[in-house]
């Protein structure tokens, strides 16, 4: 009995929902909307671009709304996705309720996310196969804007962080099974400024969607750009960079989408799921038998905690991230 009041609390704000968003659009311009909706984090939100896309043309002359965590509207905005970006987080009841008020319905489902099941290929396939568009593996290119690069290129020089070799690096926050430890990131810039590469700055907010305000500390040898740009500045410094080097993270979806080269930390998620081949190549991966946990049924962690002290990430190897790293860079002395 205790849940029946958060239930009606949920029916209310979908019902509200209809009445101050739907029904205006239908009022306005004769026709019902499309609703896209993903509430997840960033990177699963840049996966649904191709998908969306096709998935537009079924509706030409449409209004579309696409539905996500409000930290996150920038993405399907800079995509061009839909007209507005809502926030809703009990959308699925707008969608079976008051699916008659919609000319289209399209809620991205992972295969994680559904009880039972796992996923089977990249991320960005599989919302296309949900709904019967053409596959592709590939993130879709995100868009640079003018203004976007001006900022960045201010800031840069204000941080004495010039645009050529930059190396940016990104170790959270996030879920504490998905980080590094500082140690290993204080390890990894002394190896890279010993070859030459100096020129590196720290991406990253001190505010996590789900934990809030968080401290974040900077690695030793990099140089600070922490809630220093917004998602669209984030775009543009890192279509910049030479190298972006992170954690699983919607960071690493923009290195992506702006075809940078990057090199990415795995541990209890595992990248087949997430990229392309092409872009997973220099991704370094924990072998430890418990790898890739999130994809079990049932899931080992989370928002629970590691039962094995988050050993994936604890004994990914610096030599093996340098050496990953310098894949990707040129020798420093040819630049």
């Amino acid at each position: 009995m205790k849940k029946l009041p958060a239930l009606i609390q949920r029916h209310a704000q979908a019902f509200w929902y209809a009445l101050a968003i739907i029904l205006p659009v239908i009022l306005r311009t004769g026709r019902r909307p499309v609703i896209f909706s993903r509430y997840s984090g960033m990177g699963d939100i840049i996966c649904t671009i191709p998908a969306a896309l096709e998935l537009k043309k079924r509706h030409p002359g449409a209004t579309f709304i696409y539905n996500c965590a409000a930290d996150f509207a920038a993405v399907p905005k800079l995509a061009g996705l839909a007209q507005r970006i809502t926030s809703l987080k009990p959308i699925g009841l707008v969608g079976y309720w008051y699916r008659f008020l919609l000319e289209g319905y399209y809620h991205f489902t992972h295969g994680d996310d559904a009880p039972g099941q796992v996923a089977r290929e990249p991320m960005v396939a599989e919302f296309c196969r949900q709904f019967g568009v053409p596959v592709t593996e590939e993130h879709p290119r995100l868009p640079v804007t003018a203004a976007a690069r001006e900022k960045v290129e201010a800031i840069l020089k204000q941080k004495n962080l010039p645009p050529e070799g930059l190396i940016l690096i990104h170790p959270g926050p996030s879920w504490p099974v998905k980080e590094w430890p500082l140690e290993h990131w204080s390890h990894l810039v002394a190896g890279l400024r010993e070859r030459g590469f100096t020129n590196i700055g720290q991406l990253g907010v001190g505010h996590y969607l789900n934990f809030g305000q968080v401290e974040v500390p900077v690695v030793p040898g990099a140089i600070s750009l922490l809630d220093a740009f917004t998602i669209e500045e984030c775009i543009a410094v890192i279509a910049e960079a030479k190298l972006f080097i992170g954690i699983d993270s919607g960071l690493l979806h923009l290195a992506a989408g702006t075809r940078t080269p990057a090199v990415g930390l795995w541990g209890s998620t595992s990248p087949q799921f997430f990229y392309a081949k092409n872009v997973r190549d220099n991704f370094v991966v924990s072998q430890v038998e418990c790898s890739g946990c999130y994809h079990r049924r049932p899931r080992l962690h989370w928002t629970t905690g590691c039962p094995y002290d988050i050993r994936c990430m604890t004994t990914l190897k610096v030599e093996d991230v340098l050496r990953a790293c310098q894949a990707r860079l040129e020798p420093a002395a040819t630049r």
